[in-house]
């Protein structure tokens, strides 16, 4: 549908959604937004993991690709792909962001109700034809998007230290990654470090830990012949047994019957 320098191409409610995404967008971009549940998303290699109300971006470049976050089997998902020139104005007013970020309380009533519901209008102006309803939808997703900003604006970045804290957790090898020493390299106690991890990304350290090396685990027992004790070794679990227990409770299935149904 074109509109005001935008052309709305596609969007759509799922409430209660369970695809996994894996793709580039070449040539358009996307609002999605999670009303409830559990997403996994990825830019490329860095990881978000998101539960709760949520909005992210997709947009061209990276490899975008998500998918529900164990353990939840699904979220209720809305999304509008769109293209145009004045995608690039919002990028220059610093309205279109690239990547996620979680739903700030309130602050949509100036466009007349809550998020959900205003999502749903913009779903539904995308949908009936004429000049009009091109310009209501575009004006409901900038409004989006200027709420989206103004939250951004009065929160201070943290992606210094964060992205120094998933750096030390990487490089681990240990069941359980010394925490007290990644605190310490921070300047800041354990508690601090665990408040403001979760306060960041959504769980805490330790599951966001677990949930890394049980990604790893799901591609090497889909793409690799190794066996299962190597890659429990390989990826920090303690032994074999250990690890079983953590792939089953975050992938639903033990390791040998999830690589079973990948390899045939």
């Amino acid at each position: 549908m074109p509109g005001p320098d935008i052309t709305f191409l596609h969007g759509i409610r799922y409430p209660e959604c369970a695809a996994t995404v894996d793709k580039r967008f070449d040539g358009y971009f996307t609002l999605q937004f999670m009303a409830r549940g559990g997403v996994e998303l990825f830019y490329d290699e860095r990881r978000v993991p998101m539960e709760g109300r949520w909005f992210w971006t997709a947009f061209p470049g990276p490899r975008i690709r998500f998918h529900a976050l164990p353990p939840h089997a699904t979220w209720d998902h809305r999304y509008i792909a769109f293209k145009g020139p004045v995608v690039q104005r919002w990028h220059a007013q610093g309205l279109f962001f690239e990547g996620a970020q979680s739903a700030p309380d309130g602050g949509f009533s100036w466009l007349g109700s809550n998020v959900e519901q205003i999502f749903d209008r913009l779903l539904e102006h995308t949908r009936q034809p004429g000049s009009w309803n091109a310009h209501k939808a575009a004006h409901l997703l900038e409004g989006l998007l200027v709420t989206l900003a103004e939250a951004r604006a009065g929160k201070p970045k943290q992606d210094a230290w964060l992205e120094k804290v998933l750096g030390l957790l990487a490089a681990s090898r240990k069941t359980e990654p010394d925490y007290q020493a990644i605190a310490h390299t921070l300047g800041m106690s354990l508690s601090t470090l665990r408040r403001r991890f979760r306060e960041a990304a959504g769980l805490p350290v330790h599951a966001y830990v677990i949930q890394v090396r049980i990604l790893k685990a799901r591609r090497q027992l889909s793409d690799t012949d190794l066996p299962i004790k190597q890659i429990a070794e390989d990826l920090g679990f303690r032994d074999i047994y250990y690890f079983t227990r953590a792939f089953k409770q975050y992938a639903g299935v033990p390791p040998a019957q999830f690589r079973r149904s990948r390899q045939g």
